[in-house]
């Protein structure tokens, strides 16, 4: 015995700590109703583990749990690695395979007059965070329902630092809408963006049932990108 506690008790008077003896007798009776008790506390008292669980706390199913590592539709992704990002504009930086590739989709785009804007690129898992629930609360949405327009923390391809957000330079009030496909700019990219290694990531009516985003496109022109992107490509269409 240590501490405090044996402190206090060895300031008790030794008598004092003494434990009183009981008559024989009195043994006796203690004994017997000790007995005559077991079987009501075995009763009263089973573990929990034994009894029968009643059947609306069965354990709910996991069946529709995504095998693929999906979640609300989103398939996950690591972050970029900070020294292969490079700065395209201020305050969007992009995987440096990316960034030449839309260098030249950019400049081929303003060759037939077309005026893109390079809205978003590489988003870090903290940012994606911030954008995800703060905006979820916001907005008072569930998680289900914030994952149509925007992927959980972690699960995101602008963290990759090859996803861009593009929108329209004339028509800046179609930005992040669906009516950005009702655009010069984005008619242009279903031609030509294939050609820059680009491609849509949310189609209208994609099987990972995210909502359309005609803005978002991203890079596969590297054999890590194409890797990066396997399990989204079999599911966008």
């Amino acid at each position: 015995m240590t501490g405090r506690f044996k402190e206090l008790r060895d300031d008790i008077p030794v008598a004092s700590r003494s434990v009183s003896r009981r008559p024989p007798l009195m043994k006796v009776f203690l004994f017997f109703g000790v007995i005559a008790l077991v079987p009501f506390f075995v009763i009263r008292y089973r573990p929990t583990s034994l009894m029968k669980v009643p059947l609306d706390l069965e354990p709910i199913s996991n069946e529709n749990v995504s095998l693929d590592g999906r979640l609300l539709g989103h398939f996950p992704y690591s972050e970029a690695d900070p020294t292969k990002l490079v700065s395209v504009y201020p305050g969007v930086r992009v995987h440096l395979d990316t960034a030449k590739a839309l260098n030249e989709m950019l400049s081929a785009a303003a060759l037939d007059g077309i005026s893109l804007s390079l809205l978003s690129g590489y988003r870090s898992h903290q940012l994606q965070k911030e954008i995800f629930f703060d905006v979820k609360s916001h907005r008072n949405q569930t998680a289900a329902q914030r994952a149509k327009v925007s992927a959980p923390p972690g699960y995101s391809e602008h963290s990759t630092g090859y996803a861009i957000d593009l929108g329209d330079a004339t028509r800046p009030e179609t930005h992040f809408r669906e009516e950005f496909h009702t655009t010069r700019a984005f008619k242009w990219l279903q031609r030509n963006a294939p050609r820059y290694h680009f491609t849509l990531s949310f189609p209208e009516g994609n099987h990972q049932g995210v909502s359309y985003e005609p803005w978002h496109w991203r890079f596969e022109g590297s054999a890590d990108a194409l890797r990066e992107f396997e399990k989204a490509r079999i599911h966008s269409h």
